[in-house]
């Protein structure tokens, strides 16, 4: 039998006679086997198939574990077992999916089957689910729920909704004592409080703590503004990525780059920290900045830029290049103002260029590189000029 618990609206006394019925029909035709043609019985396997299944109204299936905790209640409109009792078609089915006896999942379709005494429950068309521990709701074409591995799929035209955020995939993996999302395919993940959009084939959605995690290219936009009106302001790529959907910082790996409209800066790293509220990015590797309109580069070891003050803060082992590198500066430090293109440059600086070629060292340079007008200052200095 496919189900532990069967409860529908038909009395047993009503079910009993068809049943005894077709047992006497079954003693009968033994008593005459011998005068029934082969063909005729052939024939007959196809009907016996048909009798066999069984259909039920306004029908309830419920499932239990072997501690006796509730796994699964469905209901229907009408049940139809099938000839070996191991798929019951349900037509509209409502159900509730618990774990250790807790309800964990709400769902419901146009269509659903029960499997193997309920291993598996398969919903078609129209499918709804509701996760009761945060309020996500998921829809999508098709869902698979197996209990037994606490794994429930929603695949299909997917898209769900949560209060951090909202996420269309093809297909979709939750693990409900996990607490864990894994979204499959064309995944694009918009989070809610920071505005920020997230592409990419595959994510780890940890639930508890609130971290997101991508092992593979992905496109972080961060918008501004609603309806016709929003537009994207920066944009960031990545081989790796994690986001903290509670302090909103996303922590970009390999091959990270950001890419901002105002100012209109590239900001290249292996890794970039992206501190949304406090609008600072951070590297504490090898880092290089493009200011692509005044076409100045600059890199260093460490470096951070505030977005909201614009201002880029440079350290160890420093190299700005102007124009068509006709000018360079070498430095420990650089404080770069970038709407003014103003630069403060500290320790062991060195300035060339090209036209007029020479040569400037000391301690402290301020200027405008792009210009190549600027005040070197502050103990010793020394000026090569190159015939």
């Amino acid at each position: 039998m496919i189900l532990s618990i069967l409860r529908f609206s038909l009395s047993i006394r009503a079910i009993a006679i068809p049943i005894a019925a077709i047992l006497l029909l079954g003693l009968g035709a033994c008593g005459n086997r011998r005068s029934v043609p082969e063909k005729a019985v052939e024939d007959s396997k196809p009907d016996r198939e048909v009798e066999n299944r069984l259909t039920f109204n306004d029908i309830t299936l419920e499932q239990v574990d072997g501690e006796g905790n509730l796994m699964w209640v469905v209901n229907g409109k009408q049940a139809t077992y099938s000839g070996d009792r191991k798929l019951a078609a349900v037509e509209s089915p409502k159900a509730e999916l618990y774990q250790n006896g807790e309800l964990v999942f709400q769902i419901e379709a146009l269509e659903g089957e029960v499997h193997q005494n309920g291993e598996k429950i398969v919903l078609k068309e129209e499918v709804v689910a509701v996760d009761t521990q945060d309020g996500a709701v998921m829809t999508g074409d098709e869902l698979e729920w197996l209990p037994q591995d606490d794994t429930l799929i929603v695949r299909g035209n997917l898209t769900g909704t949560h209060e951090r955020a909202d996420v269309t995939a093809e297909e979709v993996q939750l693990f409900s004592q996990q607490r864990r999302l894994e979204a499959f395919g064309e995944v694009v993940m918009r989070i809610k409080e920071s505005s920020l959009q997230l592409s990419t084939e595959r994510i780890v959605w940890e639930m508890e703590p609130e971290q997101v995690f991508i092992e593979q290219k992905v496109q972080v936009d961060r918008f501004e503004g609603e309806g016709e009106e929003e537009k994207i302001t920066d944009r960031a790529v990545a081989q790796l990525a994690q986001i903290d959907l509670a302090t909103q910082v996303s922590t970009l790996q390999d091959n990270a780059q950001l890419s901002l409209v105002e100012p209109p800066l590239q900001i290249a790293s292996n890794e970039l920290v992206w501190d949304l509220p406090s609008q600072v990015a951070t590297s504490n590797l090898p880092v290089r900045v493009l200011h692509e309109q005044e076409q100045v580069t600059m890199t260093g070891n460490q470096g951070w830029i505030d977005l909201t003050e614009k201002m880029f803060y440079l350290t160890d082992g420093i190299e700005a290049l102007g124009k068509d590198n006709l000018a360079q500066l070498i430095a420990d430090r650089l404080t770069w103002n970038i709407p003014a293109q103003e630069f403060v440059a500290d320790g062991n600086v060195t300035y060339r260029q090209v036209d007029p070629p020479f040569n400037l060292t000391g301690p402290r340079a301020e200027g405008k590189l792009e210009s190549q007008t600027f005040v070197i200052s502050g103990g010793r200095v020394v000026t090569e000029i190159i015939p």
